[in-house]
């Protein structure tokens, strides 16, 4: 694509919103975050147009309104490029506290779902724009947990998302030279008791599900190479386990009332 002379951010936007091809596909996505990260975007700003054109995507998936089509595309489609590549720039806030104001555009599984699907091309950057240690490091990990109890009922999909990145992001990054910063469980007690609590049982579950499968697949190996591959699976579940379990542990030891004190 030639590149265009934008004299502003929501030029650019009204650029995607009235493109002629589809500014998501992988030949044009790349243009289109190069044009975007010239700007200084402002966090405000950002959150009220990520608002606007999710309200008109929404309404148009319902079929309330922006169900004009314009070339080869509807409004309410159009509009969904623009709230992806909105998404796709939180990071460049580098600041993590946009993230409360985020939850409510991961949608609901089960009886409380949508009468429309956001496909995984949106969903999956959207949890790795929130859960970014790449550009946030270990601060995003408190808002999350003060941020949990925003997500809908029905969106629980998303939280156990968040508490494995959560987990992963802090014992991860462990090296044996220095002593350890622990993350997550200094981010408990700004956690919704019930809702972590949950979260982390069923991760501990997981992944003692996931040992039983990799001992018996061990088990069941029959050459060096599938024995090899077979335990370093086992020996990768137990270290996961074990820090699963950890957290929970940290999270049963703290006073009832404490825990809560960052979403109240």
């Amino acid at each position: 694509m030639t590149e265009e002379y934008y004299n502003c951010f929501q030029d650019v936007l009204d650029a995607i919103y009235n493109s002629d091809e589809n500014p998501m596909d992988c030949d044009t996505e790349s243009y289109w975050i190069d044009i975007i990260s010239k700007f200084v975007l402002n966090k405000q700003d950002l959150l009220q147009k990520l608002e606007q054109y999710f309200n008109m995507w929404d309404l148009g998936e319902r079929g309330v309104d922006y169900l004009e089509k314009i070339g080869e595309f509807y409004e309410y489609e159009r509009a969904s490029w623009c709230f992806y590549y909105l998404f796709l720039f939180l990071s460049d806030l580098k600041d993590p506290s946009f993230i409360p104001e985020v939850m409510k555009y991961f949608p609901p599984d089960g009886e409380h779902h949508w009468p429309w699907c956001m496909e995984d091309m949106w969903t999956e950057p959207m949890l790795a724009e929130v859960a970014n240690y790449h550009d946030f490091g270990p601060t995003y990990i408190p808002w999350i947990m003060r941020s949990l109890h925003l997500l809908y009922p029905g969106a629980e999909w998303v939280a156990e998302n968040f508490m494995f990145s959560m987990i992963y992001d802090t014992f991860s990054h462990i090296t044996p030279d220095t002593f350890p910063d622990l993350p997550v469980v200094d981010a408990l007690p700004l956690g919704k008791r019930e809702i972590v609590r949950n979260l982390l049982e069923k991760e501990v579950f997981g992944w003692n599900k996931t040992l039983q499968k990799d001992k018996e697949k061990l088990a069941q190996a029959l050459c060096e190479q599938e024995k090899k591959f077979a335990y370093k699976d086992v020996e990768s579940a137990k270290e996961s386990l074990a820090c699963a379990e950890y957290v929970l542990g940290q999270l049963l030891l703290l006073p009832e009332e404490v825990v809560g004190i960052g979403h109240r």
